[in-house]
C-alpha cells in the first residue's frame, strides 16, 4: 500500500508472487547475489530476513543509510516503515479484544467520546468494519496530506523541505493529536467534516482502503486502555519481544542510526512525523521487525506469545467468506485478517510505503517462513507513476529471498 499517493500499482501486485522452490541457499551465496543485486540497482540501501517460528534464517544489510556520509545501512538501522505498521494496529487490537475492552462488533459510537455514523446511510460502524477497510471512511488527500509534520533537523541539509512542507505539511501546525484530528475529519460539525469523507456504500459491504480509518481504530484501544497508543503498543509488544529500537516516531537516542529517506532521484527528504502516527509511522529495524516477525510466525503455526492461541487465530483468520467479498476487494489481497491482508497466493502481510521509504512483510504458510524487506527510497513520488526500473530491482531481492525455504547452511 501507499500512503497518501494511492495503492501499490498492478504492476507489484507480482511481488509477492510465490517463487519457485530451488535447493538450499548458502548465506555466502545469498550475500554475494544480494550484494549484486544491490550494486546494479538504484536502492540506496536495503535490509532483508528471513525467519522460521523458531529462528532467524537470514537477515543482512547493504548499500547505505546516508549516501553522503557513505553510512552503511545494515540491520540495525531504523527508518520508517509506512503501512507495515497496520499489523501492529493489528496486534494491539486483538489484545485490546483478549483484555475485554471491546469485540470485533462493538459499535465505535459506544467508544468514541464523539460521535461517528455513516452519513448517507445512518447506519453504525464498527470495529470489524476499520480493521477489514470496509467502514466506508475515505481519506481526503489535502486533508491527510497535511497530517505529515516536517520535524526540525536532520544532519543534512533537504533540498526537499520546502516542497516536503508545501506539498504534505501546513507552515507553522502544530500536532494537535490523533483524537482531535479523528473528532476533525469523522463527527459532524468538525472542522474537516463532511459527508464526502465517507463512500455511499453502507459499512460492510465495499472496501475502501482508509488510514484515517487505520488510526481511528488504534485510537480505540487508547480510550478503552487509558494508555496512549504509542506506550499500550511499548508496553503490550515492543518490550516483550525486546524490540527496542522501535517507536512510533524518530527518537533522538538512535540519531546515528537513522536511515535518510531518499526519493527515487536520491534527494533526502526532511525527517518528518504522523499526526495519524499509527497507521503508517512505526520506527523501526530489520532486526527488530525480525523479532515481531517470527512472533507472528510461531503464531501463526498455532503457538503464543504477545497474544494468546484464540488471539492469533483471530488476528489472522479470513473475515470473509470466498463467496462474499466486499465490493472493490483488492484482486491481489482480496480478504483480510485483523488487519494483516491475505493474497490470493495464501501469503499474509502487509506493504508499506511512505515519503521515501517502502517496506515489505509476509508470512508464508507453505514454507512456514516470514520475509521482509525494507528499503530508504520510494518507487513514485507524489502526482508520480511508479519507477518500474525500482520495482523491478525491488522485486528481484523480494523474489531472492523466497528461495530461503528452511535451514540456510
Amino acid at each position: 500500500m501507499k500512503r497518501l499517493f494511492a495503492l501499490l500499482s498492478l504492476s507489484m501486485a507480482a511481488l509477492c508472487a510465490q517463487a519457485a522452490p530451488p535447493a538450499h541457499a548458502t548465506h555466502a551465496s545469498l550475500d554475494a547475489r544480494l550484494a549484486s543485486l544491490h550494486q546494479a540497482s538504484r536502492l540506496p540501501g536495503f535490509a532483508v530476513a528471513v525467519v522460521s517460528d523458531k529462528d532467524v534464517l537470514y537477515q543482512r544489510g547493504f548499500g547505505y543509510a546516508d549516501l553522503q556520509a557513505r553510512r552503511p545501512y545494515t540491520v540495525d538501522t531504523v527508518q520508517n516503515v509506512g503501512s507495515v505498521s497496520k499489523t501492529v494496529i493489528g496486534v494491539a487490537l486483538v489484545k485490546a479484544i483478549e483484555l475485554g475492552y471491546f469485540g470485533l462488533d462493538t459499535e465505535i459510537d459506544s467508544i468514541l467520546p464523539f460521535k461517528v455514523r455513516h452519513p448517507h446511510t445512518g447506519l453504525p460502524i464498527t470495529v470489524r468494519h476499520l480493521v477489514t477497510h470496509t467502514s466506508g471512511i475515505l481519506d481526503d488527500d489535502e486533508v491527510y496530506g497535511h497530517s505529515y509534520i516536517v520535524l526540525p533537523g536532520s544532519g543534512q541539509t533537504s533540498p526537499l523541505r520546502e516542497q516536503f512542507a508545501r506539498t504534505f505539511t501546513v507552515p507553522g501546525r502544530a500536532d494537535p493529536g490523533l483524537g482531535a484530528f479523528l473528532k476533525d475529519y469523522l463527527a459532524v460539525g468538525g472542522r474537516h467534516y463532511k459527508p464526502g469523507n465517507f463512500a455511499k456504500p453502507a459499512p460492510g459491504s465495499a472496501y475502501h482502503y482508509s488510514n484515517i480509518g487505520s488510526a481511528l481504530a488504534a485510537y480505540l484501544v487508547e480510550l478503552r486502555s487509558g494508555e496512549r497508543f504509542d506506550e499500550f503498543t511499548r508496553r503490550t509488544i515492543f518490550a516483550p519481544l525486546q524490540m527496542r529500537a522501535t517507536s512510533w516516531r524518530a527518537d533522538p537516542a538512535h540519531a546515528g542510526r537513522q536511515a535518510l529517506a531518499y526519493n527515487r532521484r536520491h534527494q533526502p527528504y526532511p525527517p518528518y512525523a504522523l499526526i495519524t502516527y499509527p497507521d503508517g509511522g512505526l520506527t523501526t529495524s530489520a532486526a527488530d521487525l525480525t523479532r515481531f516477525l517470527m512472533a507472528m510466525v510461531k503464531g501463526y503455526k498455532g503457538g503464543e506469545g504477545v497474544l494468546s492461541k484464540a488471539g492469533f487465530t483471530l488476528l489472522f483468520d479470513p473475515q470473509f467468506a470466498p463467496d462474499a467479498l466486499p465490493a472493490g476487494s483488492p484482486a491481489g489481497e482480496p480478504n483480510s485478517g485483523v488487519f494483516w491482508r491475505i493474497r490470493r497466493n495464501g501469503q499474509v502481510g502487509h506493504t508499506g510505503s511512505d515519503p521515501g521509504v517502502t517496506a515489505f512483510m509476509f508470512i508464508d504458510p507453505a514454507s512456514s517462513t516470514g520475509r521482509l524487506l525494507i528499503t530508504n527510497t520510494e518507487f513514485s513520488g507524489p502526482g508520480e507513476e511508479d519507477d518500474p526500473k525500482l520495482v523491478r530491482q525491488f522485486r528481484e531481492v523480494w523474489q531472492t529471498l523466497g528461495e530461503v525455504r528452511g535451514e540456510v547452511r
